[in-house]
């Protein structure tokens, strides 16, 4: 059976595949660290490999809305001189990262993909920001997003929207799109961006990355620009689970409390021993009214026995309506974003771009009477999955229905036409992982998503890096495109 499973799921039976990486040699995070604090790789070295997949891959992935290449510069040769007189700062010393561009990072000016902000430069990093900084990253810049991180790809805000790298007529998911493309072409080794209905992770699982959503309050929020602040939530996109950690482990609030490596890496433990945890299969939200494609569903019944080998209890388990949370979690979105935006939308419409004006201007329709009652569906919902978790340690759902659609396909009002499978838990609260597991028939990526209990963000990285270390889906690259080859899609 271990057999058939290996063949089926890309799993690694007997050692490591070897998977071609067009990524111009670049290494994932957590080996980069290693070579870095061994001086066996410069940063200098590394961020000008990053530069160089940015000129050869962002004028068709359009993953930067502001590159800062000199400043990268600076700061890899500030590594670099710390390194040679033995002051390592840890794990992120060195490291190439670029920032959802709703993050503030001083001196550079945030645009969130609006006319809204045209002019404004932060004084100072946001506190996530500060926190990479501290640790030794180096910044590349800042990256594309949907306008103030909602809404639809659009053509008439400051710059083009991200296209997924595996094929750029595709959508690269929202709104962390930037982020998850420029990690997919390893343009930068990780990336902070924000999620509040899934932002982090639907992006990083149309590009074929890993992307965690801790809780709330698992990274400081100030300096971000809120969507809905119930909902709102910083994270992190990474080309694998153990990449998220490190990333994770630098911003965590909480971070004096996460369990160490033994060794002296500085590392979070991801222990791969999952043997006793229990599993439950959404398996209500992989059909009904918003149901997965048969590639999808058929990727996911080939992942779940590599859990089972692993040790894990996989059973099916049932959730609220997906409907019902959607019904719950957009009108909570929609009233805190027209909260957040009326006087702009009042003043200085013409500002917006229409698919964001449109969409948030539907929070005008309701009323305090709608909000509370979606606040009293949130926690009786949220109650209800928390008696489920008693009995399972992690759940398994979809993030997205199957492969990246086409990106003229990603309409002005896509959010409304089919709910999300993210907002749940942001809902809820619960951190949550996106994990690759397969391709589609056109050759894109599949993924499903990994959910932890409230404050239990390592036991879902512990089991997201323990099924990629039997899984190869996070291995594969996609081909860098060359300049010249950007489909030209009406806006």
């Amino acid at each position: 059976m271990w057999a058939t499973v290996c063949q089926n799921a890309g799993v690694m039976a007997h050692g490591r595949h070897d998977v071609t990486h067009p990524l111009n040699g670049i290494p994932s995070l957590a080996r980069a660290a290693t070579l870095i604090r061994s001086r066996r790789l410069s940063p200098v070295e590394l961020t000008e490999q990053c530069l160089e997949q940015v000129e050869r891959c962002d004028e068709t992935v359009r993953a930067f809305t502001t590159l800062t290449a000199d400043d990268a510069r600076a700061a890899a040769l500030r590594a670099e001189h710390e390194l040679a007189h033995g002051y390592w700062r840890g794990p992120l010393h060195g490291i190439p990262v670029g920032f959802k561009d709703t993050i503030d990072v001083g001196g550079i000016p945030t645009r969130a993909q609006s006319h809204q902000m045209d002019g404004y430069v932060p004084a100072a990093d946001a506190a996530s920001v500060s926190r990479w900084f501290e640790a030794g990253a180096v910044s590349l810049g800042k990256l594309t997003t949907h306008e103030f991180a909602f809404g639809s790809p659009a053509w008439d805000v400051p710059g083009p929207p991200a296209r997924n790298p595996w094929n750029t007529l595709h959508f690269a998911g929202g709104s962390s799109s930037g982020a998850a493309a420029g990690v997919a072409c390893a343009m930068m080794l990780g990336a902070l961006g924000s999620d509040t209905a899934g932002s982090i992770r639907s992006p990083a699982a149309l590009c074929g990355v890993s992307g965690f959503k801790p809780g709330r309050n698992g990274i400081v929020r100030r300096g971000s620009l809120p969507l809905a602040m119930s909902l709102d939530a910083l994270g992190v996109i990474a080309r694998n689970v153990e990449d998220c950690a490190v990333l994770f482990d630098a911003l965590a609030d909480s971070r004096a409390a996460l369990p160490r490596d033994r060794s002296d890496t500085g590392r979070i433990a991801l222990d791969t021993d999952l043997r006793n945890l229990r599993v439950g299969v959404v398996r209500n939200f992989f059909s009904g009214a918003a149901p997965v494609s048969d590639a999808l569903s058929d990727a996911v019944e080939q992942a779940l026995p590599v859990l089972s080998v692993q040790g894990c209890r996989v059973v099916d388990v049932t959730l609220r309506s997906l409907q019902d949370w959607n019904a719950a979690g957009m009108v909570l979105l929609l009233a805190e974003a027209f909260a957040l935006h009326a006087p702009w939308l009042r003043e200085r419409m013409s500002q917006y771009g229409r698919s964001f004006s449109d969409a948030v201007l539907l929070g005008a329709t309701l009323d305090a009477g709608h909000y509370v009652d979606a606040m009293h569906a949130r926690r009786i919902m949220a109650a209800e999955l928390d008696t489920v978790m008693e009995r399972c340690d992690l759940l398994i759902a979809p993030i997205q229905p199957g492969e990246a659609p086409l990106l003229e396909a990603a309409t002005q009002w896509g959010f409304l036409e089919r709910p999300s499978y993210g907002i749940p838990f942001n809902l809820s609260d619960n951190p949550a992982l996106s994990l690759g597991c397969g391709f589609g028939p056109n050759g894109l990526p599949l993924a499903f998503q990994l959910i932890g209990r409230r404050g239990e963000e390592v036991t879902v990285l512990r089991a997201g890096h323990s099924f990629q270390t039997q899984t190869d889906w996070h291995e594969r690259s996609p081909p860098c495109p060359l300049p010249g080859s950007l489909p030209a899609i009406a806006g």
